[in-house]
């Protein structure tokens, strides 16, 4: 069933039964404010999914998740790091975010994202999923057309400063390590 699904910032929603390392902390700068999260897991089933480009795995022993949910944003985004890598930026388009004064956070997910590929090629994803929302009542048109043109946001923002958003999110997870 179709539903805006509560979503955390630690995804305790979908990795429950692993074990993990989270760490936040609500950070403010020129280019940020809102919860900043990492989760390293050091005990999860390998997880692949179908990307854009191919089979992916996300997660497995050793991974780590940077997760950004911005204060009074739309979006929540998980860059996913292995072995020191960044190999793929994952966008959930919200309803909002609920961002606690510690860093953690909450958001409503709407359906929509964006996938950003190693390379920085974005992707709008489960648009049919939008659809079917707005279609079931599930949605307001308004809420359809937010999530609409914050992916199409997303991805001109990605198109055009994909080289120093990388470089920052390498500054913020260095921040959680040392913190």
């Amino acid at each position: 069933m179709l539903e805006i699904k509560e979503k955390n910032l630690d995804r305790r929603e979908w990795y429950k039964d692993s074990d993990r390392d989270f760490t936040c902390v609500y950070h403010k700068d020129e280019h940020f404010e809102g919860g900043i999260g990492l989760i390293t897991f050091t005990g999860v089933a390998r997880d692949e999914v179908d990307s854009p480009e191919g089979r992916l795995c996300i997660a497995d022993r050793g991974y780590q998740w940077l997760e950004l949910a911005p204060k009074d944003g739309n979006y929540t985004l998980t860059a996913m790091f292995h072995e020191g890598e960044l190999f793929q930026h994952y966008v959930d388009i919200t309803l909002k975010n609920e961002v606690d004064p510690d860093g953690d956070a909450r958001f409503y997910d709407l359906f929509l994202d964006v996938v950003i590929s190693q390379k920085g090629i974005p992707h709008t994803i489960d648009t049919e999923e939008l659809d079917e929302a707005l279609a079931s009542g599930i949605v307001t048109h308004e809420q359809y057309d937010m999530a609409v043109e914050t992916a199409d946001e997303v991805v001109a923002f990605y198109k055009n400063n994909f080289e120093k958003l990388c470089k920052k999110l390498f500054e913020y997870k260095r921040l959680l390590e040392t913190s």
